[in-house]
């Protein structure tokens, strides 16, 4: 009886067994036949993608926009530049080579010392025509040029060189040269845009007459002033002093008398008291 149940269990997990395998079996046979698509990859998005589509979303809602212009303003490239130090009146800047750049003048020297042009230009007595200005920049050394006139042409600029007011060594030989080939190294204020240009004025001195001076009388002793008090008899009650003031000048010729008078106010007596008597002695 036991053989047989157990023989009987054996029987139904066999069964139970082949069953779910059949099972498994029927579900493969049915995902095969159902998926037939073929497997597509979804690539994810990278966040920055993501950021810049939300991006214009802010922007509109932003309603503050440009308030930061005022506290941070943008650079300006166009931003001229002004060399430090004082600069004498003829010092011409940007502007001026604009304004002249369809002229011809005379380079007379270039230096590196801004010393030696103020030297220069201080020593003439005709500053008219004289300018000079700046060189800097990329590949340019730092450099000041001198500068005579301003010509239309280049054939009037070479007649004016030929007749030059100036005495140079034979190692400073001026040139003609256009305003234009200036413009790329000068990037400066100019006196005249700074008001440093001012106008110079000539004194003319004419001649005085000075007066003569004596010697003898600077020999002379200095004048004194005498004085003759003078003093009157008058009576105890009302005595007054006369002074008497005269001065002589150098010579010795009186020059002013003057007399004062002063008194003073006559003594009284003293009046004797009144005696007390005692009634009762």
């Amino acid at each position: 009886m036991t053989a047989l149940r157990t023989h009987w269990q054996k029987i139904q997990q066999s069964i139970w067994l082949l069953g779910a395998v059949l099972c498994l079996l029927a579900a493969l046979i049915f995902w095969a036949v159902t998926d037939r698509e073929e497997l597509v990859e979804i690539e994810k998005q990278p966040e920055s993608e993501i950021e810049l589509q939300i991006q214009p979303e802010k922007v509109a809602a932003t309603t503050y926009l440009g308030g930061l212009q005022e506290e941070v303003r943008p650079l300006e490239l166009t931003t001229r530049l002004t060399a430090s130090g004082l600069h004498e009146a003829e010092f011409r800047g940007t502007k001026f080579i604009q304004e002249q750049k369809n002229n011809s003048t005379i380079e007379l020297f270039r230096v590196s010392d801004e010393n030696i042009i103020k030297s220069f230009i201080k020593k003439q007595t005709d500053r008219s025509k004289l300018f000079y200005i700046r060189l800097s920049g990329e590949g340019q050394s730092e450099q000041y040029v001198m500068l005579y006139g301003s010509f239309g042409n280049k054939r009037e600029a070479a007649h004016a060189l030929t007749a030059l007011p100036f005495k140079f060594p034979e190692t400073i030989q001026p040139v003609v040269v256009q305003f234009a080939d200036y413009r790329p190294y000068v990037n400066d204020l100019g006196a005249d845009e700074m008001g440093l240009s001012t106008k110079l004025y000539a004194v003319n001195l004419r001649p005085a007459a000075v007066p003569k001076i004596d010697e003898s009388a600077l020999a002379r002793p200095p004048a004194t002033t005498t004085t003759a008090p003078t003093t009157q008899a008058v009576a105890p009650q009302n005595s007054t002093t006369s002074t008497t003031i005269t001065r002589r000048d150098q010579e010795g010729n009186v020059v002013d008398v003057q007399k004062s008078q002063s008194g003073t106010a006559p003594t009284q007596p003293d009046a004797p008291e009144p005696e007390v008597r005692d009634p009762f002695n």
